[in-house]
């Protein structure tokens, strides 16, 4: 059994899930679990779902007309001591799709979502080649707050001194496809709320398109050391009586 591992990163998350996503993983569950039972949860889906098994032990499966299963941890919500688990499983026989209340990622309503976007299928444009495309877009709620930031910040009586810090952030969104496009109109909506304020356009602090994200390689961090880091950050109990 391969030794469970966790990511750190939203932007190595969604890369992840898109991947499995891609190779037929479309089945998912997610949930999140705290540090004391990330082990027991880890070993429950190991032995009901063989979900850390090698790939020549996926591909003899797959062999067999049986699908495959995989786990995936993420920290999220660093130092919190609670991780985020997403179960992936492919077509075929597997105890998960009847023990488990399994959604199909390529269906509207039964996406894959991370923090704020969902993972979809969207036709390739003709000039593209056509086809479809596997993506991560904002969700309309995500949009919509982004909206109501921009509109706040710009009408803000420290709005010159907000605007930078809220351009910032938003450019720190993952780069996929549609989030692209996505960030592009919030610039544009930001711009015209900038120059209905009374402001030149050419003062507002702009860096550009949001660049593509790259290619992440997987880390090396196992949740053996991430439940030792969490347990590090806990503080220590006194005896109040001494």
């Amino acid at each position: 059994m391969n030794e469970p591992s966790v990511i750190r990163y939203k932007t190595l998350l969604m890369q992840r899930l898109l991947d499995l996503v891609r190779h037929g993983y479309r089945h998912h569950t997610a949930g999140t679990v705290p540090a004391e039972r990330a082990e027991a949860l880890c070993a429950k889906f190991s032995t009901r779902y063989d979900v850390f098994v090698n790939q020549n032990q996926r591909a003899y499966r797959k062999s067999l007309g049986k699908a495959n299963a995989r786990l995936i941890l993420a920290d999220l919500e660093r130092n919190a001591g609670t991780l985020h688990w997403f179960l992936m499983v492919t077509d075929g026989q597997h105890d998960a799709h009847t023990l488990e209340k399994l959604h199909d990622a390529l269906e509207a309503g039964e996406r894959v979502h991370v923090t704020g976007y969902e993972l979809l299928k969207l036709p390739h444009s003709k000039a593209a080649g056509g086809g479809v495309r596997l993506t991560w877009r904002m969700t309309t709620e995500t949009e919509r707050a982004w909206r109501f930031q921009i509109r706040s910040t710009v009408r803000a009586k420290r709005a010159d001194e907000l605007v930078p810090v809220l351009v910032r952030s938003l450019y720190q969104t993952p780069g996929f496809h549609t989030t692209r496009y996505q960030v592009g109109k919030l610039v544009a909506f930001l711009t015209g709320e900038w120059v209905r304020s009374g402001r030149k356009a050419e003062a507002l602090p702009l860096p550009g398109a949001l660049p593509y994200v790259r290619r992440m390689a997987d880390e090396d961090f196992t949740l053996e050391d991430w439940l030792a880091a969490a347990a590090s950050r806990k503080p220590e109990v006194t005896d109040e009586r001494a």
